[in-house]
């Protein structure tokens, strides 16, 4: 006996009932999970070619399983628009409406019966809407992209202007700085006194010497004191001539 269309597109739907899909229906994710997976009931879980592979399922329910939901059903029968559906990832039966598409693992009459959505139908919606959010965040980061970097051309001007100020005011603050060759050495006469700037070896009777790059030290490195043969030499002269 045929089924009535309405209920055969509501079991093809659920994928109890095989159909002819088109090209396009067949391209649209699957959201439903892998039939053997017993992970495909959790709504933040995603099926992939791990769980084709590795989980065979249930093929057929256990005996006393099946007694038991007898009986439980004998106790609360089900209503004319509920049916039972086998899972073959837990190998047990839930119970599915087809009219509202809800679902529930008890019967809809048992008193603790939870009657939800379907997993598939609350996994589609949880991915639909992040990537709704994903999109919505990449646009909005696109938008500001031109208002972040005129932020940080003005940041960088405000960063240099308030350098060079905190630059001024230490230089007020002190003087200004002094140039190297505007340094006067304390051992020259024209630090403390009225007459100009002089070398080391001004003053002296006979300037003929010149820096004594051969001695060491702190003290007489790189200093215009004359060699110390020098110096003897020209004691010798002076000497000399007095003589």
């Amino acid at each position: 006996m045929p089924l009535p269309s309405a209920l055969a597109a509501r079991l093809a739907k659920r994928g109890l009932l095989a159909s002819k899909k088109s090209d396009e229906q067949s391209k649209k994710r699957n959201f439903k999970g892998w039939s053997t997976c017993p992970n495909k009931s959790n709504i933040y879980h995603e099926c992939t070619y791990w769980c084709e592979t590795h989980w065979k399922g249930v093929l057929t329910p256990d005996p006393r399983y099946m007694r038991n939901m007898q009986k439980l059903l004998f106790r609360y029968p089900l209503p004319n628009s509920w049916t039972e559906v086998f899972d073959k990832g837990l190998g047990r039966y839930y119970y599915w409406n087809m009219e509202n598409d809800l679902v529930s693992w008890l019967p809809p009459r048992h008193p603790k019966s939870v009657k939800t959505l379907s997993a598939a139908k609350l996994r589609e919606k949880r991915i639909l809407a992040a990537e709704n959010d994903k999109s919505d965040k990449g646009s909005d980061d696109n938008d500001s992209d031109d208002d972040d970097r005129s932020y940080k051309h003005s940041d960088r001007r405000e960063r240099d202007r308030d350098r060079d100020d905190r630059r001024h005011r230490k230089e007020d603050r002190h003087g200004r700085k002094k140039r190297r060759e505007d340094i006067i050495d304390p051992m020259d006469p024209a630090a403390y006194s009225d007459i100009p700037q002089g070398t080391w070896s001004d003053g002296l009777e006979s300037n003929k010497s010149r820096a004594d790059n051969t001695a060491s030290g702190v003290l007489y490195q790189q200093r215009p004191y004359p060699a110390p043969g020098e110096v003897l030499a020209n004691n010798n002269k002076e000497k000399s001539k007095k003589k």
